[in-house]
């Protein structure tokens, strides 16, 4: 007895190691076949077993009615299994929806207005929620109000894939309040429409926690007819109470003051959104291995905003080369250099240095000592 638990016990945790034997232990056991759910996910629908099991953990059926009459809905508008794939993976509930009441009235809506099956259906692939939504209530009153706001197709498309929040307000109740309030403290046209571009959810606040949004920005010194008003308003929205002094303590935490953390703040208020993990990791490069002040990083926040290993760390390595071999001067604008783009960095920095400094490609390119 005890060699046959024993053997039993020795298989398991191999078969934990092993998934091969993992997958032949299951197929013998019926108990753990894949409930008729999943197999539909990954037969009809295209799901990797991995995702059909996360999708079955949402909705259940034991037959085939709905959701074959759901993707039958789909391929006659010109949806790929591609896009069914991604649709359900995204939003499950719509495969057992009732295509003649929830589906049929919003594609027609939405071809109505002159979007084209192929932007829809991938539009839909960006944002498929938008279908569980009311027409009456929430489609038609948030698309005629961008209408209003924009003119052309283009932008609703945009709108449409950018935001699934903004399908959840109320044009009279929520956007309309939060534009008026924006245009009560002076922020011009050009800038609400940008933050509607751009930043459509920040608008889908409530109307009396944005309005205190939008004065705290103006407290803290923003012009609200400047550019960067409306990315401090979405940076203050998003942001929790918390979450904004979990960012403080990592600035203070190089030294800076809050005279400094907010200076750098309105010079560039997305650098409040970068996460706190990032936040460490690129000001330790900066202070310990480049040897910059933190009152250098607190005059240049956009270089906190770059990525680490795609950006900072290869050029920077770049110009350490190119300083060490009296080509660039200890003193350069490494804020200027940060800020060009790819092709501009390659041409100034590696391509015209290639003679005198053969490796310099390889450098850039991660393929020497690394800092």
């Amino acid at each position: 007895m005890f060699t046959y638990f024993s053997r039993k016990l020795l298989f398991h945790i191999y078969s934990f190691q092993n998934p091969s034997l993992k997958f032949i232990s299951r197929l013998s056991n019926p108990t753990n076949q894949p409930s008729f759910t999943v197999s539909y996910l990954m037969n009809s629908c295209g799901l990797s077993e991995e995702a059909a099991l996360k999708v079955a953990k949402k909705i259940e059926f034991k037959t085939a009615d709905k959701p074959d009459s759901v993707i039958a809905f789909f391929r006659n508008h010109d949806l790929t299994k591609t896009h069914i794939s991604n649709i359900i993976t995204k939003c499950p509930k719509l495969l057992v929806s009732n295509p003649d009441k929830t589906l049929k009235p919003k594609f027609e809506f939405f071809l109505g207005l002159g979007i084209s099956a192929p932007d829809l259906a991938r539009t839909l692939c960006v944002n498929p929620y938008v279908l569980l939504r009311s027409l009456d209530n929430q489609i038609i009153p948030i698309f005629y109000f961008i209408k209003s706001t924009f003119h052309t197709n283009e932008d609703i498309i945009f709108l449409f894939r950018q935001s699934r929040y903004l399908f959840q307000c109320n044009p009279q109740k929520v956007l309309e309040p939060n534009i008026t309030t924006l245009r009560n403290h002076g922020v011009p046209e050009t800038s609400i429409l940008k933050l509607i571009r751009t930043y459509p959810a920040a608008l889908g606040l409530k109307s009396d926690h944005f309005s205190e949004v939008v004065a705290a920005v103006k407290e803290m010194g923003f012009n609200p007819s400047g550019s960067l008003f409306v990315f401090a308003v979405n940076t203050m929205s998003v942001l929790s109470k918390q979450t904004w002094e979990r960012k403080l303590e990592v600035y203070r935490s190089v030294g800076w003051s809050d005279n400094e953390i907010l200076s750098a703040f309105k010079k560039q208020p997305l650098c409040m959104l970068t996460s706190e993990k990032k936040l460490k990791k690129v000001m330790d490069f900066f202070i310990n291995k480049m040897g910059l002040k933190p009152s250098f990083l607190s005059k240049h926040p956009h270089l906190l905003l770059f990525s680490l290993e795609k950006q900072i760390r290869p050029r920077c390595l770049v110009l350490q080369v190119l300083v060490a071999e009296g080509i660039l001067k200890k003193d350069l604008n490494l804020s200027t250099a940060m800020r060009l783009s790819e092709m501009e960095f390659m041409e100034k920095y590696v391509t015209k240095n290639k003679e005198r400094v053969p490796e310099i490609l390889s450098v850039y390119q991660g393929k020497t000592a690394d800092i």
